[in-house]
C-alpha cells in the first residue's frame, strides 16, 4: 500500500511540475489595446476570447471575425492592428538589448493589417505572407493578404507604405523596395504554385485601397 501511495504521489508531483513547465512557456509579448467584437487567440489548442488589455503570447494564433478588429502593442512598442476576418501567427518575439538576439517574426495568412515598428533593430522584423516576406526599416505600413480559394483565384498580397522603407521579397526571391509614402506593390501566386515578381512600386490600386478603408483601425 505504501508503495502504491508513493507512486501516486510521484505521479501527482510530476503532473504539477509539468503544468508549471507549460506555464513557464506561456511567454507574454504584448497586450490588446483595442478590441472590436470577436477577437480570439489559440495557443496549443487552447482557444480564448481576447478582451481589452489581455496579454498576447509567443506562438499564439490570432483571428478576428466579421466586422471585428484589434490592435496590439508589443513590449518594444511595436503596434499591430488587424481588420475583419484576419489571421496571423505570432511566431517569435524576443526583446533583448543585444541587437543580434532581438527578433520579431509573424506569419499573416489572411486579412488586413497595419504595422508600426517599435524599438527593435530594423533587421529584427520579419513578416511572412503566402507570397512574400516583408522586411522593414523604421516603418509604418499596411498590407492585405487575400488567400487563394477553391475557385482557383490565386493568393495575393498588397503592401503600401505610409512612412519609412519596406523591403519585399517574393517567394521566388525577387525583391522590390517601397521608399516613398504611398508607394505600393502586389505579389500574386501563379497557377503553378510559384510567385509572380512584385509589381513595380506605384500608386495604391483602388481595389486594395477600398479594402483598407473598410477596416476598423481605431489606431489611425
Amino acid at each position: 500500500m505504501i508503495k502504491k501511495l508513493s507512486a501516486v504521489a510521484a505521479i501527482g508531483i510530476f503532473a504539477v511540475v509539468s503544468v508549471q513547465a507549460m506555464a513557464v512557456e506561456k511567454t507574454t509579448i504584448g497586450n490588446a489595446r483595442t478590441v472590436v467584437k470577436t477577437v480570439t487567440g489559440t495557443l496549443e489548442a487552447d482557444l480564448r476570447q481576447i478582451q481589452l488589455l489581455d496579454d498576447i503570447y509567443h506562438n499564439e494564433v490570432i483571428e478576428t471575425g466579421d466586422e471585428s478588429a484589434t490592435e496590439f502593442v508589443f513590449l518594444d512598442e511595436t503596434k499591430l492592428a488587424l481588420g475583419p476576418n484576419s489571421r496571423l501567427v505570432l511566431d517569435r518575439f524576443v526583446y533583448d538589448p543585444e541587437p543580434d538576439k532581438a527578433s520579431f517574426v509573424m506569419t499573416a495568412t489572411a486579412g488586413v493589417f497595419r504595422f508600426v515598428s517599435g524599438k527593435l533593430p530594423k533587421k529584427s522584423y520579419e513578416i511572412h505572407t503566402p507570397t512574400a516576406t516583408i522586411g522593414i526599416r523604421g516603418t509604418v505600413f499596411s498590407f492585405i493578404v487575400i488567400p487563394g480559394d477553391a475557385e482557383g483565384n490565386p493568393a495575393r498580397v498588397n503592401i503600401v507604405v505610409e512612412e519609412g522603407v519596406a523591403d519585399i521579397t517574393s517567394c521566388q526571391g525577387e525583391r522590390v523596395s517601397l521608399v516613398q509614402a504611398g508607394a505600393s506593390t502586389t505579389v500574386s501566386m501563379n497557377p503553378d504554385g510559384t510567385c509572380a515578381a512584385p509589381t513595380p512600386p506605384g500608386a495604391h490600386p483602388a481595389e486594395f485601397a477600398k479594402l483598407l478603408g473598410a477596416s476598423f483601425f481605431e489606431s489611425r
